[in-house]
């Protein structure tokens, strides 16, 4: 049986893991997105008709996160544009990823009595 302590520390394990996981990858995109964005395409469904297609690109999704997305939309600006704006979300991320963790910490914790 695990204890409550055990619980939460895996759990914030588990939290910190998946956000790091996700600033991870979308680092990746900063230095060498063209290649990253065909890994991306391989992994996922783009036009996913099918329920198993649509819980595969979810999986993805909330695997690497929505780094992704925001290069795609930033396709349109300049490369150096492209790379200072997707800098700039990186910041907001990391910044956004570390009160994100702090909220999950502190809830499982009120939960568990911790």
């Amino acid at each position: 049986m695990m204890s409550p302590e055990t619980f939460v520390e895996y759990t914030e394990y588990l939290i910190a893991g998946m956000l790091a996981a996700h600033f991870a990858y979308s680092l990746c995109f900063l230095i060498i997105a063209s290649h990253m964005i065909i890994e991306y395409e391989k992994m996922i469904f783009l036009k996913p008709e099918k329920r198993s297609h649509k819980i595969t690109n979810t999986f993805v999704f909330l695997l690497v996160g929505t780094g992704y997305f925001v290069y795609k939309r930033l396709l349109r600006y300049n490369w150096f544009l492209r790379k200072l704006y997707f800098a700039l979300y990186l910041v907001g991320r990391g910044i956004l990823s570390i009160i994100i963790f702090y909220i999950f910490s502190f809830l499982v914790h009120l939960i568990f009595s911790v």
